[in-house]
């Protein structure tokens, strides 16, 4: 998830400007940048939310959260790259709220998985892991898919990342009750 955030999150403003030919690029950036947060910060909260509403009937539900928002953004993504601006705005905010609505609930799950003892040291590694694999490199990707292709093409090719994150989300989904339980009872 964060290497496609990542990606997008570098392109988008370009992508919109110069491949759609929509705005200014002020006006794409101030956009994009609202959407960011405002979307951002609404679902990491809502994100924590529903895992927590959902956890007495499902023990996995933190992953089952997020594999579902990664299932719901994946759409979103491709209909930002088919559908006309300003319209497709909506569908970018509706891309990053689904891609950062696991947020909240990984954040728990981490928490709940790690034992107190090296928790902020998993903390640290998880940042670390996930900026390196995401953001770090992800520019450079669809960068790189840009030189042979073009950045719809780059886009779609780095869409499919959610999909994969959809599901090692609910994948784990099965471990998670197990997991917590071993940290609680210090296994």
């Amino acid at each position: 998830m964060t290497f496609a955030m990542g990606g997008m999150a570098f392109w988008m403003p370009r992508y919109v400007f110069k491949d759609r030919g929509w705005g200014t690029k002020a006006d794409v950036n101030l956009i994009f940048g609202a959407i960011v947060v405002v979307a951002g910060l609404s679902a990491t909260l809502l994100g924590g939310w529903v895992g927590d509403k959902l956890k007495p009937r499902f023990p996995g539900s933190y992953f089952i959260v997020s594999g579902a928002a990664m299932f719901l953004g994946f759409p979103m993504v491709l209909l930002v790259l088919w559908t006309p601006f300003p319209f497709a705005w909506v569908f970018v905010f509706l891309a990053v709220f689904c891609l950062t609505f696991n947020t909240g609930p990984t954040n728990t799950i981490l928490a709940n998985v790690t034992h107190p003892s090296v928790r902020a040291s998993a903390f640290a590694m998880n940042i670390l892991i996930i900026h390196l694999l995401g953001d770090a490199v992800s520019p450079s990707i669809i960068g790189l898919i840009i030189g042979y292709a073009n950045m719809t093409t780059g886009f779609l090719a780095v869409s499919f990342t959610v999909l994969i994150a959809g599901v090692l989300w609910w994948w784990g989904a099965r471990y998670l009750e197990r997991d917590t339980a071993r940290v609680t009872l210090g296994k």
